[in-house]
């Protein structure tokens, strides 16, 4: 299955992606190499709701790429977690 989206926010970090999958909008959120699937309603409301001045500038300068092949697998793995009752749940 191919993950269509975007990356919203890279780091050294951290790396979240926000894309469609079976017609559902998700997000993706790795945190020190471990993943969850979110709602991108809840992400948003929770990450985006107080969009600062830094909050702008870090929109601007970690998002807008494609999501990689790489983070497509990882993205892939979470839902797989998912559907067994695993790790990974938002």
């Amino acid at each position: 299955m191919t993950i269509l989206g975007q990356i919203l926010r890279r780091s050294e970090r951290r790396e979240t992606a926000i894309y469609l999958r079976d017609g559902v909008l998700w997000v993706a959120d790795f945190v020190d190499g471990q993943g969850r699937l979110v709602d991108a309603e809840s992400w948003l409301r929770f990450n985006c709701g107080g969009a600062s001045a830094h909050a702008r500038w870090r929109m601007a300068t970690e998002s807008a790429a494609p999501v990689s092949d790489d983070l497509a697998q990882r993205i892939e793995a979470l839902h797989r977690a998912m559907v067994a009752g695993g790790p990974g749940q938002g």
